[in-house]
């Protein structure tokens, strides 16, 4: 969960709506039709069109959240790039179990089959042939290496070039081959370029895009081409987005006929409309979970996702650049208190940031445990001690501190009493400050609550990607704009490491860094890690092939029986 809102992998906070964390009310406009600069127009759905019930046989009708951009390459939030994964074009897509699938190229580069050099520098992408943009021009490498220049192009507003940076140069060798030449090693290179790492950006095509001097204003961009599954087909943008099944989709028509894709940012409309059957999929919350899991129409379903919550520590902000004083908050926190009444148990405890599934985990590792005594004796050896008051004092300083989250987030809200509870019973005052979502995660130089450091402890989290890399939150280089350490941690002991898992290829070699890894941050503890989130999606009864991930894998296959209709 990146330093972008609402956030695809790789970026902070998942789906807005999920959680309550994007939540205003949804506007009604009438709009006919978006008028760009260059005098072009782009046709759209009159208002409350899309929301009808589907009049197409094999309509899915799903909630998301609203987004600022259509193209994925210059939106901020992640919203853009989910939609994207049912239309767009992508090298690599995650599967089922976010392992990494081919898409439109054929194989994964690696340095045995010879698509990664020995030296690690170069990697080249075989391209699958026959394969058509929506619009039915041939797809071919000089698309993919115009979005490489498109992104890299300082005219464009790109919110960041994460990985595309590190490329050097990006050669079409002939029609269906692509060479990458890297500054440097990047092993996250294979998953992050056109694929589902921690900046996903699909692939455009060249002969809609090129020619002008930026994609800023292109027509394109509110009504996207891609070669994926489903066709944009209409787009209203207070209300969402209708998409059509390609038929020249390279795997074959997909078995639904169309996706209503409904801007429904306030999770408590979401249930009630999955309630009436108004919509027929939607991330849910756990609470919503559960109250929903009773309806004759609804399955729930769920799996562990690659995202996790936690406590940032400013460690700018004294006394918390005191690594004693860090592990004496979270040993006064009670996880599984944490994931029982808040998560209603749907997830498992963090004791790392590499989640249970990927083969970075590190097993042995345990973050600081719920221990309220060993907490009060950190903060004593600290210097932090009880005074007649009750207080903690240090050289005259009451020991107080600020809680900060995002304003009509429920989550946070239901847990920053709670929290500020347990720092009561070990004597430290805590100040909880909602801010609005759009203050809390802004850059730093739009003063920005998590990035510009204007805080104490943080609650906040991170969405990974398939590969394990998340070196921005932790290395002392990334602290913001550069990146996304908004704890303001540096250990040169984890940049070491960091180097060594981004720049080898070896996932033995890679796995032994990661494990260094998590070791050191549970010695320094620059957040308290609380826990590991489920994806929860209700969804039809009658739906078959649909897979509780937030990436919309496989979507070519997800098929509506009768049941799935009878409330459409």
């Amino acid at each position: 969960m990146s330093g972008n809102v609402c956030g695809a992998p790789g970026r902070f906070v998942p789906f807005a709506g999920r959680y309550g964390r994007c939540s205003p009310a949804i506007a009604v406009l009438a709009v006919v039709a978006v008028t760009w600069g260059c005098g072009r127009s782009v046709s759209v759905l009159r208002s409350g069109e899309l929301a009808r019930p589907g009049s197409l046989s094999g309509t899915l009708r799903i909630a998301g959240d609203r987004v600022d951009n259509l193209n994925p390459v210059l939106s901020g939030g992640g919203a853009s790039t989910y939609l994207s994964y049912l239309w767009g074009a992508w090298l690599f897509v995650a599967g089922n179990e976010n392992q990494l699938e081919p898409e439109l190229a054929t194989v994964i580069p690696s340095v045995a089959n010879g698509g990664i050099s020995k030296d690690g520098l170069q990697i080249t992408y075989h391209l699958r042939r026959g394969v058509r943009w929506q619009d039915g021009y041939p797809f071919d490498a000089s698309d993919v290496v115009f979005t490489w220049r498109a992104i890299m192009n300082p005219k464009n507003n790109v919110v960041t070039r994460l990985g595309y940076e590190k490329i050097a140069t990006m050669t079409a060798i002939d029609r269906y081959t692509v060479r990458v030449r890297l500054k440097e090693p990047y092993a996250p290179a294979v998953a992050s370029l056109f694929g589902p790492g921690e900046v996903p950006m699909c692939i455009l095509p060249r002969h809609i895009l090129q020619g002008g001097a930026d994609i800023n204003q292109a027509p394109y961009n509110a009504k996207p081409v891609g070669a994926g599954p489903f066709a944009i087909d209409r787009y209203e943008p207070s209300t969402g987005v209708l998409l059509k099944a390609n038929p020249t989709y390279w795997r074959g028509k997909p078995k639904l006929a169309a996706i209503r894709y409904l801007f429904i940012p306030d999770p408590n409309t979401v249930q009630v409309m999955m309630r009436t059957g108004e919509l027929d999929v939607a991330l849910l919350n756990s609470l919503h979970s559960n109250e929903l899991a009773g309806e004759p129409h609804i399955a729930i379903i769920q799996a562990p996702a690659n995202e996790f919550w936690f406590l940032s520590f400013n460690e700018r902000h004294p006394p918390l650049d005191d690594a004693r004083v860090r592990r004496a908050i979270a040993m006064a926190v009670d996880r599984r208190a944490f994931l029982h009444d808040i998560l209603r148990d749907h997830g498992s405890i963090a004791d790392s940031d590499q989640p249970p599934f990927l083969w970075s985990y590190n097993p042995q590792v345990r973050a600081p445990g719920y221990d309220v005594a060993g907490a009060e004796k950190l903060l004593d050896e600290s210097g932090w001690r009880r005074q007649q008051d009750g207080a903690r004092y240090k050289n005259g300083r009451r020991l107080a501190l600020s809680f900060v989250y995002v304003r009509g987030s429920s989550d946070p809200l239901h847990y920053a009493p709670i929290f500020q509870n347990a720092m009561h019973r070990i004597a430290v005052d805590v100040e909880i400050k909602p801010y609005p979502y759009s203050l809390f995660y802004a850059q730093k130089g739009s003063g920005g609550i998590l990035n510009g450091g204007k805080y104490d402890i943080a609650y906040t989290g991170w969405v990974g990607g398939v590969d394990p890399d998340d070196a921005t939150l932790w290395m002392c280089d990334q602290f913001p704009p550069n990146g996304y350490n908004s704890s303001f941690s540096c250990d040169r002991r984890i940049d070491a490491q960091e180097r060594v898992a981004l720049r080898s290829y070896d996932q033995a070699v890679r796995r032994k860094a990661y494990w260094k890894i998590q070791e050191l941050l549970a010695i320094d503890v620059p957040v308290a890690f609380l826990v590991w989130s489920d994806t929860i999606y209700g969804i039809p009864k009658g739906l078959h092939g649909f897979h509780a991930t937030t990436n919309f894998t496989h979507s070519w296959e997800w098929q509506l029986s009768q049941e799935g209709h009878q409330q459409q």
